[in-house]
């Protein structure tokens, strides 16, 4: 059986660990299968979130570097653009992103990756999404600790490729934008 779209609403009792499941499936896939096209993750909020949970050692294959702990988003993109993928982040002017923001910033260019990196900052931003080769999440989720494990959120995961089409044309024009 397969679908192309698929709803997801999370509260606090039901659906808790779906989104983050979905997310470790997204950013897996890039990972083990990089895509040609920017990857992009657009949130007015952004945090360094964890994605996986490597404690136990159960995602060592993907990168042996990670060691046994929690792997953050900063951690996961990095290893993305490493991979070839090129990585867009567009998110508001809001202080809360700057760590984030500076954190991968510094990854990207000790890792000498600084080039795979295009950063928007926009006032108005409200979309929300992550773009990556074969899947696009949109909703009303920003990437934070309260988005992925406290509010209640609804989001979309689709595989359409128009939809995927529409979506990197729409976040593309963000590049070379004045905030």
């Amino acid at each position: 059986m397969s679908f192309e779209t698929r709803r997801i609403f999370k509260s606090a009792v039901t659906s808790q660990n779906l989104i983050r499941e979905l997310l470790q499936m997204m950013f897996l896939g890039e990972l083990l299968a990089p895509g040609g096209e920017r990857a992009w993750l657009v949130s007015p909020w952004i945090s360094n979130v964890v994605l996986f949970d490597n404690r136990a050692g159960g995602f060592g294959s993907i990168n042996p570097e990670w060691g046994s702990r929690e792997i953050r988003l900063v951690d996961v993109l990095t290893d993305v653009m490493a991979r070839g993928t090129a990585l867009g982040i567009a998110t508001s002017l809001d202080g809360h992103n700057d760590p984030l923001i500076d954190a991968l910033a510094t990854a990207a260019d000790e890792a000498g990756l600084g080039d795979k990196l295009c950063v928007v900052r926009r006032q108005h931003l409200h979309i929300k999404g992550v773009l990556l080769k074969r899947g696009l999440l949109t909703g009303s989720m920003n990437l934070t600790y309260n988005g992925l494990e406290l509010n209640d959120e609804m989001v979309v995961y689709d595989t359409t490729p128009k939809t995927l089409a529409e979506a990197r044309i729409n976040f593309e024009s963000y590049v070379g934008t004045a905030a």
